[in-house]
């Protein structure tokens, strides 16, 4: 089991079986994302549903997705919500600290793991998606040297096909960081198109469709995207994105994600209690 980074040595005790994450984690090398089928409960999504919902600051931003959509513009940036508050009691930092995706991520890279930041993908009908690309595209140069870092994206509405689901090529982040490039035209960063029809070649393209309260964790350097959602469904998902310990930035991040930081892990499930606490969306880190 892990110890803790700092004071004494304290075992974390383990609610998943030593089998059940060592399979996981073999699953998750090899492919370079792992499914969890059933992570959370219809309720707590539904809270989850209703904490985005309800929030002005989300809802603005979607109008504001929604006008520029209308005038011909593809601005994928901007549906995505980032905030770096995520060691608190709110209701998105519960979820994304719960210890089925905490305690799987600490197997995979045999290191304490922290939440680096929170998003929402506003995936609303008629939002647009995502080229193909890498997270730690972005991250790296955020002060992250080691590509020990994955995201777990959460299913508050199922996932399909005809809602943009998440897609991912299967193996590719065996590849390593490769260099991305920036489409005017759909506003978005992604691999250029010759490179990535070679890629589709070599890596299997998997489309993540999950049911509501499935969570996916992909690596860093696992190429995926997503479709404009042309449907009349919502798409809403919860991302947390991880980091480990021994690869604390070495600097501030553009961003103000946080450092690395001791979290607790959550293993109590969400309540509507928790829809009175939100978390500081305007939190910014400029120093350790």
């Amino acid at each position: 089991m892990l110890s803790t980074a700092t004071g004494s040595t304290t075992a974390r005790t383990r609610l998943l079986s030593d089998a059940t994450l060592a399979e996981d984690a073999v699953f998750f090398w090899r492919h370079g994302y792992l499914i969890v089928k059933n992570a959370f409960s219809g309720e707590e999504m539904e809270i989850a549903k209703a904490a985005i919902q309800n929030n002005g600051r989300m809802h603005r931003r979607l109008s504001d997705i929604r006008t520029k959509t209308e005038s011909g513009k593809h601005n994928a940036f901007e549906t995505i919500f980032v905030w770096n508050d995520v060691a608190g009691d709110d209701v998105f930092a519960k979820l994304t600290r719960n210890y089925q995706l905490f305690e799987r991520l600490e197997e995979i890279f045999s290191d304490r793991v922290y939440v680096y930041h929170n998003k929402v993908t506003l995936k609303y009908p008629f939002v647009p998606g995502f080229r193909y690309h890498q997270d730690y595209y972005y991250w790296y140069g955020m002060g992250c040297l080691y590509p020990d870092m994955a995201t777990a994206s959460i299913a508050i509405d199922a996932a399909t096909r005809e809602n943009g689901c998440l897609r991912v090529l299967a193996g590719s982040h065996k590849m390593g960081r490769i260099e991305h490039e920036f489409d005017r035209e759909r506003e978005d960063s992604g691999v250029a198109e010759d490179r990535l029809a070679i890629i589709k070649t070599r890596c299997d393209e998997v489309w993540l469709e999950l049911g509501v309260g499935d969570a996916v964790i992909f690596h860093c350097n696992t190429l995926h995207g997503s479709d404009d959602n042309t449907s009349g469904q919502s798409r809403l998902a919860l991302l947390g994105c991880y980091n480990t310990k021994h690869n604390d930035p070495y600097m501030a991040t553009p961003s103000g994600h946080p450092f690395f930081h001791e979290q607790s892990i959550v293993t109590s499930k969400v309540s509507r209690a928790d829809l009175n606490k939100m978390p500081n969306f305007d939190l910014y880190i400029t120093a350790k």
